[in-house]
């Protein structure tokens, strides 16, 4: 089996919904427009779907000016690059300050009026950055710690055989997906090129709660699976449960649905048996 990438998903602004593309620019920070934008409280601290799943339902649709967000019960909001405003502040996500720029008091009544809480929204501008923790020379936007995911579909239709409810692939919120693999092929990996670019696997990503939170009916599964079955077989040396692998691109350049995934390099992938 040769693998390919079966689908590509940004999400332009962090914990909403996502948007699947046909292709895309990988930039320094991973994937084009890829979680560019983040909604703050006051004190700005990001606000996520673990907290307010009403996130899920926020869609956007990608212009060259900027983006269209449209929620349930909303009028759809146009945020436009040019009316930015200037001044940056700083955003804390998962412990990392980062110098953000506010993007306008009408985008941040609008989010404010639907999640019924006074919040902010922040663009990753020109004079922000974020250099990851074990890797100085790369950098992230808003994700939570590294530019990119990969899950691959075999390793998703392996763990469905063990859950009471199909999981769908969107409550693992992947940047790539892969199919003709076999489940947990990812797992070894270690250097891969898909298109244009090569990309490096860091490490296994550790899920959380939001992976247990239905995408179409916003609600949590009561036996908070799939994370609950995660634990029983794929929990790590770290004490997380698994699933998928992070990634950070070596190069920029464009890759696309159909690429072939060429492994460059292997790893020893973690023995889960053990812990």
């Amino acid at each position: 089996m040769i693998p390919l990438i079966s689908e590509i998903m940004i999400y332009p602004i962090k914990s909403t919904n996502g948007l699947s593309v046909k292709s895309s620019l990988v930039t320094p920070i991973g994937l084009d427009f890829d979680r560019k934008f983040v909604l703050c409280d006051k004190k700005g601290r990001f606000i996520t779907a673990r907290i307010k799943p009403e996130l899920l339902n926020i869609s956007t649709v990608l212009s060259a000016e900027g983006l269209c967000v449209s929620a349930p019960g909303q009028t759809n909001l146009q945020i436009k690059y040019k009316n930015f405003s200037a001044t940056y502040r700083p955003v804390v996500v998962w412990g990392d300050t980062i110098n953000s720029q506010h993007c306008s008091a009408e985008a941040d009544q609008w989010f404010s009026n639907y999640l019924g809480r006074p919040c902010q929204l922040f663009f990753f501008g020109n004079e922000s950055a974020r250099p990851l923790k074990h890797y100085p020379s790369q950098q992230t936007a808003f994700a939570d710690g590294y530019p990119l995911l990969l899950i691959s579909q075999a390793s998703l239709d392996d763990l469905n055989q063990r859950c009471k409810k199909p999981v769908d692939m969107t409550q693992l919120r992947p940047n790539l997906v892969v199919s003709d693999t076999q489940a947990y092929a990812e797992d070894s990996w270690k250097r891969i090129k898909i298109g244009e670019v090569e990309f490096e696997i860091t490490k296994p990503c550790g899920r959380c709660i939001l992976t247990t939170v239905n995408t179409e009916t916003l609600q949590r599964d009561p036996d908070r699976q799939p994370l609950s079955v995660l634990k029983q077989y794929r929990k790590g040396s770290d004490g997380e449960a698994h699933f998928g692998q992070n990634l950070i691109a070596i190069n920029t350049g464009i890759i696309g649905l159909n690429d072939k995934v060429e492994v460059l390099d292997t790893q020893e992938p973690e023995d889960y048996k053990s812990f």
